[in-house]
């Protein structure tokens, strides 16, 4: 497994637009393999006031096709081995986390499947993730987290008119692990729905750092 991060020029054009349209983002991480993979893991992250995409996969991406559409061609970023925080990755063991995710639900209509539809709430966007928690191999620490943003993203398909919205949210703050090996499976499999749009990733650091 590998963790990428591409730094993103923000004063371009076309990585404006990208930022706002995930499909966009999709196709270029999707062209970063040379061979078909199974889905990977992205998101759009700000750290020190820079902006960076995110990447986890199976198989370690060429990040040139990236860096030429949204970032710096002379910098197309770092690649580094997954696997060594994976296996750091103990019952009990305490992180700081990130995650962005779409939290929904299903509203019953009679014998029809439900509605998916968004939590806009805060207070049931966290009961989405306590709910997660209990099934991805870990428990948020008590009042140790919190809903960084909560953002709409508005944009159309390839090849398609019809427009997707999509309800971005970020959480951060402390958790517990409570299954070893679930936990690490949700590090690399992610967590909901809307994964090809940048949702889903859940990254942690060391709860010392």
């Amino acid at each position: 497994m590998y963790l990428s991060r591409i730094p993103l020029d923000v004063s371009r054009r076309k990585t404006q637009v990208a930022m706002v349209s995930p499909n966009k983002i999709h196709g270029a991480v999707e062209e970063a393999f040379p061979e078909r993979q199974d889905r990977n893991l992205w998101r759009i992250d700000t750290l020190r006031g820079k902006s960076y995409l995110m990447i986890v996969s199976a198989e370690k991406p060429e990040l040139s096709g990236i860096a030429a559409q949204f970032g710096f061609e002379n910098d197309c970023g770092e690649s580094k081995e997954y696997d060594r925080l994976l296996k750091r990755i103990e019952k009990g063991s305490i992180w700081h986390f990130r995650l962005v995710a779409n939290p929904v639900h299903s509203i019953a209509r009679g014998k029809k499947r439900g509605k998916v539809v968004a939590h806009t709430s805060e207070k049931y966007q966290l009961g989405w993730l306590e709910n997660q928690a209990a099934k991805k191999g870990f428990c948020i620490l008590p009042d140790q987290v919190r809903v960084a943003s909560s953002d709409w993203k508005i944009f159309s398909r390839k090849n398609s008119p019809q427009k997707v919205k999509i309800l971005e949210v970020a959480f951060e703050g402390m958790l517990r692990v409570e299954d070893a090996d679930i936990f690490r499976d949700t590090l690399v499999s992610g967590i909901g729905r809307e994964k090809a749009y940048g949702m889903g990733m859940l990254t942690i650091m060391g709860a010392g750092m």
